[in-house]
């Protein structure tokens, strides 16, 4: 048992089994109340479970009644909802300040005329890291600057900070995007994740 001194008072410590017991007593005599308190045991630590896709019950459109009279029966189709994609034109905006939500809805409107409407001529490179290695120079993406005013991104890569248009060696930077950014090298468009340490 270890007894420790405490603003006068002697507490003292004893384990029994898988409780602690704590107990306070007064030096002076006088008449505090004290509380003998029970440790807790605390069972082993499990991690969580990984989130799994949601799926949303959508009401089907009941079927027209039988000759029998029999009632309509209702089905209901179970749809698939990924979570990556988000559709802006699906937000609810009934909910806000109808000025806010006039902002809301040209901002929105905004950013879908700033997004090009293709990017099917654009190279991961995330996945085709052989068609590159050798020949695309190293990119240390440090730090990376996302803002709805283009004016305002930048990112710095191998230590120099560069805007939409710049150069670095015989890359163009093409576009910074919120999750990544967008180069040009050797006629190919390649879209490269934010922060990525690319070796060359």
């Amino acid at each position: 048992m270890k007894a420790i001194l405490l603003m006068g008072s002697v507490l003292s410590v004893s384990a029994t089994g898988s409780w602690a017991q704590v107990s306070e007593e007064n030096l002076s005599g006088g008449d505090n109340a004290y509380a003998v308190l029970s440790y807790p045991d605390f069972s082993e630590l499990k991690p969580l479970p990984r989130s799994q896709p949601v799926l949303a019950m959508t009401p089907a459109r009941s079927q027209p009644a039988t000759d029998s009279g029999s009632e309509r029966s209702a089905s209901s189709t179970v749809e698939s909802v990924d979570n990556n994609t988000f559709n802006l034109a699906d937000l609810d905006l009934s909910g806000l300040d109808p000025k806010l939500a006039k902002q809301v809805e040209s901002a929105i409107r905004k950013t879908e005329r700033e997004m090009p409407s293709s990017r099917a001529d654009h190279i991961a490179l995330e996945g085709n890291e052989a068609r590159y290695r050798g020949r695309l120079p190293a990119l240390n993406l440090q730090t990376h600057m996302y803002s709805s005013d283009v004016q305002r991104r930048w990112v710095k890569i191998n230590g120099k900070e560069l805007k939409e248009g710049d150069r670095l060696n015989n890359i163009q930077l093409l576009a910074i995007d919120p999750q990544s950014i967008t180069i040009r090298f050797d006629n190919d468009i390649i879209d490269i994740p934010a922060l990525y340490e690319w070796a060359g």
